[in-house]
């Protein structure tokens, strides 16, 4: 506490102003103390409810990056169905080619005309898995650089809040030890008021 120097007065001790402004001065000391903290105080919670409200946002991206991935799964499982209906396609088209296959060997003269035909749906069938993996591909590449880049949002926004929630925290705490600390202060004004109050009276 700030030392303070009474004037003595002839009669009755010290100046009774003096013992006065003493009290008015360190009374209006401890209030602004008490005001500053609980500003700061204040400050530090409104801090802290927009990390919340920041890491509420967090979590709706980070949900909507679910969905998205849910919904891109249920793509690439349409794209597998289609993928396997052209499978059965092509499955349909195969006693077709073994029929013409076996004409060809019955019917010599005919068999370079079912060679061709034999090629042609060699052709289609080809094509046909080769547009359905690279179908398969596109979309898995897809949806994995989807998945990184949720991935790297989330870590990047989840240590950002870690950071924001660790500071707040540790402000909190000092506060909480500053006012821990005041009614100590407070004993030892009243006890200073009391030793002025019997050296007046006395």
């Amino acid at each position: 506490m700030e030392s303070n120097t009474f004037k003595s007065v002839m009669f009755g001790g010290f100046d009774r102003q003096d013992v006065i402004s003493y009290i008015e001065k360190t009374s209006q000391e401890a209030t602004a103390a008490m005001e500053a903290l609980q500003q700061e105080n204040e400050a530090l919670r409104t801090e802290q409810a927009a990390a919340q409200s920041q890491l509420e946002t967090l979590r709706q991206e980070a949900e909507s990056c679910r969905m998205e991935c849910g919904r891109l799964k249920e793509e690439l499982e349409a794209q597998t169905a289609a993928k396997d209906a052209l499978t059965q396609e092509l499955d349909a088209l195969k006693p077709e080619r073994d029929a013409l296959l076996a004409q060809v060997q019955e019917l010599k003269p005919q068999a370079e005309s079912y060679q061709k035909a034999k090629e042609h749906i060699g052709n289609i069938e080809c094509e046909a898995r080769k547009r359905a993996d690279e179908l398969e591909a596109a979309t898995n590449e897809r949806l994995n650089r989807l998945l990184q880049q949720c991935k790297q949002q989330y870590w990047a926004l989840t240590t950002t809040f870690e950071t924001a929630s660790a500071h707040v925290t540790g402000e909190m705490r000092k506060i909480e030890v500053s006012i821990s600390q005041l009614p100590v202060s407070f004993d030892k004004l009243g006890a200073d008021l009391k030793a002025l109050e019997e050296t007046l009276n006395g």
